[in-house]
């Protein structure tokens, strides 16, 4: 963490005069150092850390070594102070008091062997002492001497050390700020491409010097930003903040730096870390490389856009892609877009391939071959989306996207509970999706009315042609671009089981191999967006939704709707859920749509029909053109008088169709012989007899229905008796349902609730005496 300032009050306000913007608004293409008050400010600062070391007589006495920030003119109001003292002990010890005295953190240490500074002390010590600077004549005597005993310390044995310690530094660094929050709020000094990797970069650099050949470039890139970043971080200092560049900073210090909005300095920002990343790191590899790969790659020649994909398939490293991105402007102008539209095409298809490697994937973004590939994308680099959800900025969230994509269909078990998905996916589903990955969001940040998916398919559809892929692919990758978001959102928002959710989806498209490719990305998009939001939950959710609209209940919806359509059934399509499954299981969709036609059209009521599944099931249907009270306590009564035991209900009054109730029932009687006796109403009324419920409850109640439940063992006339209690009690039923298992029986009606709950419930009760 950031020490407090060394400064006091009266300095603190002298500071927020001395610190000014910039002298124009930052622009990365257009790098102009002398814009910024860094190295001015920097020099002030450490002219009032000499007024208060000079204020002690022991301060020249200790012969001083400043290190770090303040050696190299990079001081900022929190900044570390680190000083090597080679005086005397007890002189250093009394100093440090009496600094420590007055609130002043220092960080300083003595040379554990004064004959040799570099005796068991950490690489970076060393490496800090190149940049060292003394205070004193006999303190600059001593460095030159330990400098000169050591060669320099350019000697190639501690060369090897600080290199290794560079490299194992930073890859504990990214492991570290490799988080959601680093990507939303950057930590300026030790995030990825901050002014440590900076730092690091232009020290391997000054070591190595000699290995450079062509370096004239990253250099002006990485001054540039050391300017534009240690501005940054000496503004947030000066407003009482540390390193990270938080939320609620951004908007007065993008406006501070001249930008229009937030966004705009977040972006600019974004890409000078990109850029410093890169940069650094590919210093770091030229320092690692052999003469011999670093010759090759130098005698490289590119002559064509196939040549570029080409050699980073056959080596993807840092110093390839550095080499790809000096040619980019020569092979790929931005004039020859369009005349060269077929061959980025295929060099598209090449790199997107599952079966082509993570790496030549991710090296064709960080060389920035992409852009020249898919121009579009250059306007989302560094873009960054403040909405605590999304991890990475939009270009690098469309890479991850399509590094997803391999990953999954390499390693399946990535999926977890929707790895099943995996084997219905053929060669052209992975095209697709591969295709879809790139484009799905290259229309974010554009300003307009339309959606972002919207503005997308035009995009898609333009390239595709440019492309000269075929109109199939093109047609199906549109349609993931237009429809990306919608299974996401109907697996975490909404009922995977509710018919509308089926319908709106089916409306859309999502069905067959669309529905898996839909599902897949949707998985592949969370893991890109953020990999902490993608988790087991969400997997069975999704998979929960697939497994749904893949169900013989979709089915039979989707097939009542289509057919409820075409026969210009006059009834709403909630009607197929409110039939229950049992029937449905029992009677194909076509016969009820059928029947239900017929009723419908009918000027009065049908005769009873008996209908006999290939199960050997037999169903009963009822209809009567117009309700009336007790219809359903007499037909119950008619059934139970013909000594038919009722297994299952399906009662309904039907708009257009009227009363229209269907009842699984268990006889030993002849098909002709009910039906003949149930058409001519043959049938002598038999008492309904005691029965026993265990429980009488309220399922729900709102103020249209009720639905109230009767659950008891099974009995002769269970059904019948219900049905007669609530007729009785001159309630109207408007739907019931009886659901059996084993020796138990739940007997649910849907009531118009024309009567206080829990009264008409305490009347129940009492009548079955369960008071």
């Amino acid at each position: 963490m950031a020490q407090k300032s060394f400064l006091n009050s009266e300095q603190w306000e002298q500071a927020q005069e001395v610190l000014t913007p910039p002298l124009m608004t930052p622009d990365g293409d257009v790098r102009q150092v002398f814009c910024f008050s860094t190295e001015n400010f920097s020099n002030w600062l450490g002219a009032r850390l000499e007024e208060i070391f000079k204020s002690s007589k022991e301060w020249e006495d200790c012969h001083p070594i400043i290190l770090g920030s303040w050696a190299r003119e990079e001081l900022s109001p929190k900044s570390d102070i680190d000083v090597l003292f080679c005086g005397d002990e007890e002189k250093v010890k009394k100093f440090v008091d009496q600094v420590q005295e007055q609130g002043l953190k220092l960080r300083y240490r003595m040379p554990h062997n004064p004959e040799d500074w570099t005796e068991n002390v950490e690489a970076f010590d060393i490496l800090a002492l190149l940049k060292a600077r003394p205070w004193t004549p006999e303190g600059a005597k001593k460095l030159f001497e330990q400098q000169k005993k050591k060669s320099g310390l350019r000697k190639k044995h501690y060369r090897r050390i600080l290199l290794k310690a560079v490299k194992d530094e930073r890859k504990n660094r990214e492991k570290r700020f490799d988080s959601i929050t680093n990507y939303l709020e950057p930590n300026i000094k030790y995030g990825p491409g901050g002014l440590r990797d900076l730092e690091q970069g232009l020290q391997i650099y000054e070591l190595f010097a000699e290995k450079f050949t062509h370096p004239g470039h990253a250099l002006n890139v990485l001054q540039y930003y050391r300017s534009y970043f240690l501005n940054l971080r000496q503004k947030l200092h000066l407003e009482g903040h540390g390193d990270i560049l938080s939320n609620a900073i951004q908007f007065d210090l993008g406006k501070w730096m001249g930008f229009k909005t937030h966004k705009d300095f977040m972006r600019d920002l974004q890409r000078g870390l990109s850029r410093v990343h890169f940069y650094s790191d590919w210093i770091v590899d030229v320092a690692e490389a052999s003469e011999k790969e670093l010759k090759h790659i130098e005698n490289l020649e590119f002559k064509k856009i196939e040549d570029l994909i080409s050699a980073l398939h056959k080596n993807s490293s840092v110093l390839v892609q550095k080499k790809v991105r000096e040619n980019l402007d020569a092979l790929l102008p931005d004039k020859n877009v369009k005349t060269t539209a077929r061959r980025r095409g295929a060099a598209l298809e090449q790199v997107l391939s599952v079966k082509e490697t993570d790496e030549v994937l991710v090296s064709v973004f960080r060389s920035r071959l992409v852009d020249k590939l898919v121009p579009e994308i250059r306007r989302l680099v560094g873009y960054v989306q403040h909405d605590q959800y999304h991890r990475f900025t939009a270009d690098s969230h469309i890479m991850q996207a399509c590094r997803e994509v391999k990953r999954v269909y390499k390693k399946p078990s990535e999926l977890g509970p929707l790895k099943f998905i995996h084997k219905n996916l053929s060669p052209e589903d992975w095209r697709i999706l591969s295709w879809s990955c790139l484009y799905h969001d290259l229309a974010k940040g554009l300003e307009s009315s339309e959606h972002h998916s919207d503005l997308g398919v035009t995009i898609t559809e333009r390239d595709f042609k440019s492309y000269g892929l075929s109109k199939t692919l093109t047609d199906e990758v549109k349609w993931m671009v237009q429809n990306h978001l919608e299974l996401s959102q109907a697996a975490f928002r909404k009922n995977p089981k509710d018919p509308k959710v089926w319908q709106e989806l089916r409306q859309k498209g999502v069905e067959g191999s669309r529905l898996y490719r839909l599902a897949l990305f949707t998985a592949i998009d969370i893991r890109a967006t953020n990999p902490e939001a993608w988790n087991e939950w969400k997997a069975k959710l999704l998979k929960e939704l697939v497994i749904s609209l893949e169900s013989k209940k979709a089915q039979d919806y989707f097939d009542f709707q289509t057919l409820r359509l075409r026969k210009k059934l006059q009834i709403q399509s909630e009607v197929i859920e409110e039939l229950g499954p049992v029937l449905l299981d029992s009677l194909s969709v076509k016969e009820l749509v059928d029947d239900m036609k017929k009723a419908e059209l009918s000027e009065t009521s049908l005769k009873p029909r008996v209908y006999k599944n290939r199960k050997g099931e037999i169903w009963i249907r009822f209809h009567e053109k117009k309700d009336r009270q007790g219809i359903l306590s007499d037909y119950v009564g008619q059934l139970y008088s013909l000594g038919l035991g009722i297994r299952n209900a399906s009662i309904h009054t039907l708009a257009k169709v009227g009363v229209y109730d269907w009842f699984q029932v268990a006889t030993s009687k002849n098909i002709q012989t009910l039906t003949k006796v149930l058409e001519n109403a043959q049938v002598q009324s038999k008492p309904v007899p005691a029965v026993k419920f265990d429980v009488i409850q309220l399922v729900s109640a709102d103020e249209k229905e009720l639905v109230i439940s009767f659950k008891g063992p099974d009995q002769a006339g269970l059904l019948a008796s219900a049905a007669r209690s609530l007729s009785d009690l001159g309630v109207s039923v408007k739907s019931a349902r009886v659901h059996t298992w084993g020796r138990q029986v739940d007997d649910i009606f849907c009531v118009k609730a024309d009567r206080e709950p829990q009264e008409l419930l305490a009347s129940l009760r009492q009548r079955y005496q369960l008071d």
